[in-house]
């Protein structure tokens, strides 16, 4: 029998959750954690199942966006006073409303919307490499990784440049907001400053309305599904989840892509020979460090997941981190392998109807952005060895938070 006391709330399981998945393993693809009362599930195909039947494992579960917690009826008026009451949108809504959601969602990032992104990135992540490596390296989260995905996103949304420093106050709140451990008095001070993310985002919506231009938001004003448009209320909810989204997986899969090779510089030499295996590379970093941890699903009848049964109403939380080292489906699932045939299967963007609508966006962040680090230096290492490096002890989001790198210049 394994440890049945591993807990997913404790801070050094959180900073690297591998050795309880292979230890939990052994008992099934199903544990229950007692100390947070939740159903964890391990196995891909098990995952693969919940997240192809929303009818029967919902994503309303009280637990993000729309919470059901005692203190929220009292954030709630500041909501409606200050901003926009939160409604389940994408990620945290079920068919129909989800359907029409993504519907009007995928509009927006079509084809000619992805490509003028691209072209976006690539100036952008060239600007902030530079910087990075003309102060000599530094913090790599702090002075790329958490910001590159702000200035996407920002950009998206049409701000301007001046509006840049406002938008990471915006998005550490959106960011914290889910974070379980807060206060009441520091989830009142969040919650204040969503509003005025929630006011910022009505205001260019307005503006927009009159005024189309080449970005997210105004496309996403102007969409429609047989003549129905997005709610002012649906479309904040809509944007707060993508910068949500944006942040977490761009920001924590950058840091392991650039951790995973300051501590291989064979590798490092190997995608500066033949950048055309910085996509593969991409694609493993996504399927060994997986940056969405897991994310919830609620019952909402009596079923069975393989052999354990799950009573209406139970809480479950989908590891995609555990899914994506299943060794029923990645053969030698512990080891760092870009040569790996099927790494673009895992599930590091979700499956079925909820597949992360931005992958192919953060896919791009992340091959560009390593391009570039590659391209312009000759070796890349951690500053102090694993003393450079630090992991998040976050319930959802699994990556460093840290992330000192020197380098010698191309």
């Amino acid at each position: 029998m394994t440890d049945s006391t591993i807990s997913f709330l404790d801070p050094e399981v959180q900073k690297c959750p591998y050795g309880a998945y292979r230890e939990l393993r052994k008992d099934g693809p199903v544990y229950f954690d007692e100390s947070c009362g939740f159903y964890m599930v391990f196995g891909y195909d098990e995952i693969r199942q919940i997240t192809a039947d929303p009818a029967t494992f919902s994503s309303v579960t009280g637990l993000l966006l729309v919470k059901d917690t005692g203190e929220q009826e009292h954030l709630n008026k500041v909501f409606e006073e200050h901003g926009f009451l939160p409604v389940n949108t994408l990620v945290v809504a079920d068919p129909p409303i989800h359907t029409f959601h993504r519907s009007l969602v995928d509009k927006a990032f079509n084809a000619i919307a992805l490509k003028r992104m691209e072209a976006f990135l690539e100036i952008t992540v060239g600007r902030i490499v530079d910087q990075f490596l003309g102060k000599g390296g530094g913090d790599f989260y702090t002075d790329v990784a958490a910001i590159l995905p702000s200035y996407v996103i920002a950009d998206q949304m049409g701000f301007s440049s001046d509006d840049f420093e406002k938008f990471r106050t915006w998005t550490d709140a959106v960011v914290a907001e889910a974070n379980p451990n807060n206060t009441p008095a520091e989830q009142l001070e969040i919650t204040r400053t969503i509003c005025d993310l929630h006011q910022h985002i009505s205001e260019k919506a307005d503006y927009f309305l009159l005024n189309p231009r080449p970005c997210l938001l105004s496309d996403m004003v102007h969409a429609d599904v047989d003549g129905q448009r997005l709610t002012r209320q649906e479309l904040v909810s809509i944007f707060v989840i993508l910068i949500a989204g944006a942040h977490d997986t761009t920001t924590s899969s950058l840091c392991s892509a650039l951790y995973r090779l300051a501590k291989d510089r064979e590798l490092q030499d190997r995608l500066r020979e033949n950048s055309t295996l910085i996509t593969k590379f991409v694609e493993e970093v996504l399927r060994f460090d997986s940056p969405v941890a897991g994310l919830f699903r609620r019952a909402t009848c009596d079923t069975m997941i393989g052999e354990i049964p799950i009573a209406k109403d139970s809480l479950l939380m989908i590891r995609y981190g555990a899914a994506n080292r299943d060794p029923k489906m990645f053969e030698h699932p512990d080891t760092f392998n870009i040569d790996r045939t099927n790494a673009s299967r895992h599930l590091s963007f979700g499956s079925g109807p909820h597949t992360c609508v931005g992958n192919l966006l953060a896919r791009a962040e992340l091959r560009i952005a390593v391009a570039n680090m590659l391209k312009k230096t000759r070796e890349i290492r951690l500053k102090d060895g694993e003393a450079s490096v630090s992991w998040l002890t976050q319930f959802i989001v699994y990556g460093p938070n840290r992330l000192e790198l020197a380098f010698s210049p191309a």
